[in-house]
């Protein structure tokens, strides 16, 4: 089953907010990921976070680097087998946010 990578609530103790850039992808599209790794970096104009893997797959991005997402929409998705990330693949941005 594949597990969404979400963008987190990013900022210091009472300031959030609400958009970020994706800074980098530690990993690239296709290539593996492992479990409780960081695997992009997101960024505010006042603050930085690591996004960390919450499992171990073949990573599909949906919001390149150096685009901006919502917090909480699905920056990415990691696929558990080669036949998944197959699927995903060949899906829309839109269609892996709602999977």
């Amino acid at each position: 089953m594949a597990t969404k990578i979400v963008v987190p609530i990013v900022g210091k103790k009472g300031q959030k907010y609400d958009i970020v850039t994706v800074v980098e992808w530690k990993v690239k599209e296709g290539d593996k990921s492992e479990n409780n790794t960081t695997i992009a970096v997101v960024e505010t104009d006042k603050a930085s976070a690591d996004i960390e893997a919450e499992a171990s797959g073949l990573l599909r991005i949906v919001v390149t680097q150096g685009n901006r997402a919502s917090v909480g929409s699905v920056i990415g998705v990691i696929a558990d087998s080669d036949a998944e990330y197959a699927k995903l693949k060949d899906m829309r941005s839109d269609q892996l946010a709602s999977i």
